[in-house]
């Protein structure tokens, strides 16, 4: 014999509500309560029928009665269904379909050509929407003292890496305020007096000194300079053999 066929059958939230209550309310009863019966409906003329689900009872609550049932089958190989028992879920079958519940908007079923708003579905969305216009927000007069303590609280709590790459913007800001631009001219004549100190420099050591952008001294430095590649000074810049006699003392 094979597994129980069911449907699964996704419905609006505050209908999913409306079925939960109901069925509490029928849990000390022998049968559950009747939610609401399926109609199938004929389509026009070369179209398949629909289903509908009409609603036994609202429970005196103001939600619409009548839904569309809109085939979604697809992808339910090997999907089950289960109800929470006292002590563990227990199988209720294997789904055959999966249907959604949509809230149907015409005053009567196929017989009206324009679309028409249920009264409920109207009075509930108007509900909705005055809910979500409500202001929610509060105002609370402080004083200065509140808020530079608040400001305090924050900085206090600011990540590590977030007050290292603080101070490294500062720093950085502070540089360039000191910086004083300087031309083609005047810097390459600035690195072949530093040269004169000692043969090679770092970069950072060269920027240090000439308070000038690490590109304006690369540029430079092309043409002067090479970069050395071995021993104790590796990376260090020194100058170009065509300028070391006249640019740096004899030893």
């Amino acid at each position: 014999m094979g597994e129980r066929q069911v449907w699964l059958v996704k419905v609006p939230t505050f209908l999913g509500k409306r079925w939960r209550s109901a069925c509490d309310e029928s849990k000390s009863k022998e049968a559950g309560p009747e939610l609401g019966l399926i109609q199938q409906v004929s389509g026009a003329e070369g179209e398949p029928p629909t289903l509908r689900l009409k609603l036994s009872d609202t429970g005196g609550e103001n939600i619409p009665v009548l839904y569309n049932l809109r085939n979604s089958t697809t992808d339910i190989a090997g999907l089950h269904a289960f109800i929470q028992g006292s002590q563990q879920a227990d199988l209720l079958g294997a789904v055959s379909q999966r249907v959604d519940a949509e809230i149907l908007h015409e005053s009567q079923a196929g017989t009206t050509t324009g679309v028409q708003l249920d009264a409920t579905y109207r009075a509930l969305t108007q509900q909705r929407h005055q809910q979500a216009n409500e202001r929610t927000r509060t105002a609370q007069q402080v004083d200065a003292q509140d808020i530079l303590n608040a400001q305090r609280n924050a900085r206090l709590r600011e990540p590590a890496s977030m007050k290292s790459a603080i101070k490294r913007n500062t720093e950085a800001r502070n540089a360039r305020a000191n910086q004083i631009k300087l031309d083609t001219e005047q810097l390459e004549r600035l690195l072949f007096q530093l040269f004169e100190r000692k043969p090679s420099w770092k970069m950072n050591d060269l920027r240090a000194e000439t308070r000038q952008s690490v590109e304006s001294i690369k540029k430079i430095l092309e043409n002067i300079a090479v970069q050395i590649t071995r021993g104790p000074s590796r990376g260090e810049f020194e100058l170009k053999s065509e300028y070391k006699t006249s640019a740096t003392p004899a030893s």
